[in-house]
Formats: structure tokens, C-alpha cells, sequence
């Protein structure tokens, strides 16, 4: 039995991002195994929307490594 999950469909370390003087997310890490069900939950100014727009590109990222797909 290989338990081995592949490669990340998703792989965040050290995000960062901040507007102005406001530090929205601030050294984000996490990791999603390919083939799995993942869901981000916070509350309300948590930094989930800046999360999935800087994972779709729509925002850039001030800092940290991340991969979406292998790219």
C-alpha cells in the first residue's frame, strides 16, 4: 500500500501581505495534499479572501513561497 500523497496541489509558506501600515496576513503557511477537500475558515478580517486572490493571482503577495499546481 503506497501512502505516499504525491506532490502538494497547494504549498504556502511564509505569506505576507499588508496593506499600508495594516498587516493582513502575516507568515501564512499550509499545505494541501493533491486529491483532497480543503476549506479555509476564519472569521470575518481573518485574511481568507487575500489568501484565494493572491493563490489566483489577482493580488500579488509581499513576501513568502507559494505553488498552486506545481507552478
Amino acid at each position: 500500500m503506497n501512502l505516499d500523497p504525491g506532490p502538494a496541489a497547494i504549498s504556502v509558506t511564509g505569506l505576507c501581505k499588508s496593506f499600508g501600515e495594516q498587516i493582513v496576513l502575516d507568515r501564512i503557511d499550509f499545505t494541501v495534499p493533491a486529491g483532497s477537500v480543503f476549506s479555509l475558515l476564519g472569521p470575518n478580517g481573518a485574511g481568507k479572501t487575500t489568501t484565494v486572490e493572491i493563490l489566483s493571482t489577482l493580488k500579488r503577495p509581499d513576501g513568502g513561497e507559494i505553488s498552486v499546481g506545481g507552478h
